[in-house]
């Protein structure tokens, strides 16, 4: 049974990962504005980001169908046990955590695409000292909570799709930032892992 209580905490949820990562691109944005900023190197594959707008929007907005009304989607339900949909409540708290202290301290550094932007700093403090990409963790996250809390294997299914396009992603955009960073970047890397912090240190 689909209870009202997942659906308020998928939906409180959403709304508290959403409106802090809608403020930090904006501060971005304005920082930034178009023709004041020269940008070099745009690179992102078409198929990749064809590939995470199919997958990312799509699980989304099934996810914001099953806040909606969960009987919209009742063919693809999943008869998870509620201890396992509480975990995706946990997973959710952690997602708006990382999500919040990733975009507080890139601040403007923020990009939405593999870009070098002019004048930009290589960001090593608050949460980068522990990981290299607390962004995607906390997209990780969240598509883990959305699957959980939701209970439904096509929204999992398109989390999973994502996942792998942003993994795929991330080596380009590592690439990129030696080039611009070298050495520096290179021992980064050997002290701090990329997506989660590292038990033992290079």
């Amino acid at each position: 049974m689909d209870s009202e209580l997942f659906r308020i905490v998928l939906a409180v949820k959403s709304v508290a990962y959403i409106v802090p990562r809608f403020y930090y691109r904006r501060q971005a944005a304005r920082a930034n504005p178009s023709g004041e900023t020269e940008l070099r190197d745009v690179r992102e594959s078409k198929l990749r980001l064809a590939l995470m707008a199919v997958s990312g929007l799509g699980a989304n907005l099934l996810t914001l169908l099953w806040i909606v009304n969960p009987a919209w989607l009742s063919w693809s339900r999943l008869p998870l046990p509620d201890w396992l949909r509480w975990a995706g409540a946990v997973a959710g708290v952690v997602a708006v955590w990382l999500g919040y202290l990733a975009h507080r301290t890139l601040g403007t550094n923020y990009t939405a695409t593999l870009k070098r932007m002019e004048g930009q700093r290589f960001v090593v403090q608050g949460i980068y000292r522990w990981m290299r990409h607390p962004m995607y963790t906390s997209f990780f996250a969240v598509l883990a909570a959305d699957f959980l809390l939701t209970a439904n294997w096509l929204i999992g299914l398109l989390g999973v799709i994502y996942s792998l396009v942003i993994v795929e992603r991330v080596g380009h955009e590592e690439r990129i930032l030696i080039e611009s960073f070298g050495d520096e970047y290179r021992q980064y890397m050997q002290r701090v892992g990329r997506f989660f912090p590292r038990l033992v240190r290079r």
